[in-house]
């Protein structure tokens, strides 16, 4: 399970390094790209194989048809260089909206690990925190 939040910076050649804690996590055969809310995401390989379960039908509806491509075409595979560094392509940080230099949150979203712009993170977070007990209820009670 991923946990836990690290700022990180992303130099001009779109590199950031994953934090180490999530890089022990990761095994060979993870997947870079893009996740919900307009985020990218780093999905451990049993992860990845569930949603290409769900994309492999041959006759798929326009939804489907969209979201391989969108999955797809912006994914590559985790490998970090030496120093724990993982490169971000031009197109999936345009999709993200992370600049380059700039900095970026990584943080651990149980099975999968994002990768937010801070700005957005710092946003998406203050709320969800001031919100926590409405989900809570909403989420674990069912109401």
């Amino acid at each position: 399970m991923f946990t836990g939040a690290h700022r990180v910076r992303v130099d001009e050649k779109g590199r950031l390094a994953i934090p180490a804690t999530f890089r022990k996590q990761l095994p060979d055969g993870s997947y870079v790209s893009v996740g919900l809310d307009r985020v990218l995401a780093i999905y451990p390989p049993e992860v990845w194989e569930a949603l290409a379960a769900e994309l492999r039908s041959p006759l798929q509806g326009p939804d489907q048809r969209a979201l391989a491509r969108t999955l797809y075409s912006l994914s590559s595979s985790f490998e970090p260089d030496a120093q724990g560094r993982i490169t971000l392509s031009p197109e999936s940080r345009r999709a993200a909206g992370i600049e380059a230099p700039a900095t970026a949150v990584v943080i651990g979203s149980g099975s999968r690990v994002e990768i937010w712009p801070e700005g957005r993170w710092n946003s998406y977070s203050e709320d969800a925190q001031e919100r926590f007990t409405e989900f809570a209820d909403r989420v674990i009670s069912g109401h």
